[in-house]
């Protein structure tokens, strides 16, 4: 892969080629071990029970369900971001300054949504009713 960079005129660092590596496909991350492993199976399993907390929430809304996306989404919003940082942002003290605002941020939009649920009308109900707004308007 460098060798076609260094021929098509494109000047680039191995380390800048390693850092923008494929994610493993589900073959590959089976033979995977250590932390990056673990933490490949985390975002599968987030992933599958924000699918699965969402399904809920339209069959059977229910407090428990709302608190699991109040932590569930955050995090895997979390992770989707830090990406995009990791793969836009170069400079090493901005990096730093925007990973800690984006922890931050996270832990924040996880106890809001929790203190929601808990004394509000909770995710679930709030997303109907944004979802109705334009009928009950209709209506009147």
């Amino acid at each position: 892969m460098l060798g076609i960079a260094a021929r098509s005129g494109l000047h680039c660092s191995r380390s800048l080629l390693a850092r923008h590596t494929m994610k493993p496909t589900l073959i590959q991350a089976a033979h995977m071990t250590g932390s990056s492993a673990t933490h490949w199976k985390a975002e599968r399993y987030v992933s599958v029970i924000t699918a699965g907390a969402i399904a809920g929430a339209v069959v059977a809304p229910s407090l428990a369900v709302d608190h699991i996306l109040a932590v569930v989404l955050p995090l895997h919003t979390y992770w989707g971001m830090e990406q995009v940082f990791l793969d836009y942002i170069h400079v090493k003290a901005l990096s730093l300054i925007v990973g800690w605002a984006l922890k931050l941020l996270t832990a924040f939009s996880v106890v809001a949504l929790l203190y929601f649920n808990q004394h509000d009308i909770g995710i679930t109900q709030a997303c109907k009713d944004v979802w109705n707004i334009k009928r009950d308007e209709q209506l009147d």
